[in-house]
């Protein structure tokens, strides 16, 4: 299986911190991504958590569309949340996002690598054919 394309930064999602990583790898017919934040393009990031899912979910969109994917392609994401009581606004969030119901992991974490982020999302999608 070879990597065929790295997407470092789409239009329309903010740089990643450092330039540091891809948003998106894909390879075999499949893209991976990297964690969506919920950060705007311009970098700024919003207020609550449910401005945070939100945006972190039309990030998500943004990397998979530039890799040729959509949300109804995704077939795995793992979420993080910074507080358990989150889960319940989290979860139309997903059923609007993810209507299709993907397999799905879920992380309460004690603190995120940058202060401030509520919601992370990363997925794993099929390239469709």
């Amino acid at each position: 299986m070879s990597v065929t394309k790295f997407v470092t930064h789409p239009d329309g999602v903010h740089q990643p911190p450092g330039n540091a990583f891809s948003h998106a790898v894909v390879a075999g017919g499949l893209v991976h991504t990297s964690g969506q934040v919920g950060m705007s393009p311009d970098g700024l990031l919003l207020d609550g958590f449910e401005g945070q899912a939100k945006q972190a979910f039309e990030n998500l969109k943004v990397v998979l569309e530039a890799c040729g994917a959509g949300l109804a392609d995704v077939v795995k994401v793992t979420v993080l949340v910074a507080e358990t009581a989150d889960v319940r606004k989290y979860l139309p969030l997903a059923a609007k996002y993810l209507a299709h119901r993907p397999a799905s992991t879920l992380h309460a974490v004690k603190a995120f690598a940058m202060p401030g982020l509520l919601f992370e999302v990363d997925a794993v999608a099929v390239l469709p054919r």
